[in-house]
């Protein structure tokens, strides 16, 4: 059976989106979301989340080690209770160590390579490391067992 999942990299001024499924067992970066101090467009992740009707919604954990991502990490987890409460989403987190990195890494060998044809914006960051970090967990999940390709 086919299942698709969305991903979320919250931050407080963009949100990365990424898309994946299981037929294939991969994910994709999809347009990022503009966010008020941290605070989505309810309207349009509504829209989102009934265009693709996720099994699953991912979200990206950061590591909490000062401040400034406790601050974040307490946002992140409203996030996830309003998905959860309000719009009666299955949530699931995902470890987002590194995806930043290697999401620059991987987009600017796109550019190198003629497949991106601008510069590299900072919400095409953003979705891609939930790209990654999407892929990372259905690896995991398929690796389990938990999702049947």
């Amino acid at each position: 059976m086919s299942s698709t999942f969305i991903a979320f990299d919250f931050g407080m001024k963009k949100m990365g989106v990424a898309i994946g499924q299981n037929i294939t067992n991969t994910a994709s970066p999809l347009d990022p979301m503009v966010m008020k101090n941290g605070i989505p467009d309810w309207e349009l992740l509504k829209r989102v989340i009934q265009e693709y009707r996720p099994a699953i919604i991912v979200l990206g954990k950061p590591n909490v080690n000062n401040k400034s991502s406790e601050a974040l990490m307490e946002k992140i987890n409203d996030f996830k209770g309003s998905l959860e409460n309000d719009l009666n989403q299955n949530v699931e987190w995902a470890l987002e160590h590194l995806t930043t990195k290697d999401a620059k890494e991987k987009l600017k060998l796109q550019r190198q390579e003629g497949i991106l044809s601008r510069k590299i914006m900072k919400g095409q960051i953003d979705s891609m490391a939930a790209a990654i970090f999407l892929q990372d967990w259905m690896n995991q999940r398929l690796n389990d067992g938990l999702v049947t390709s």
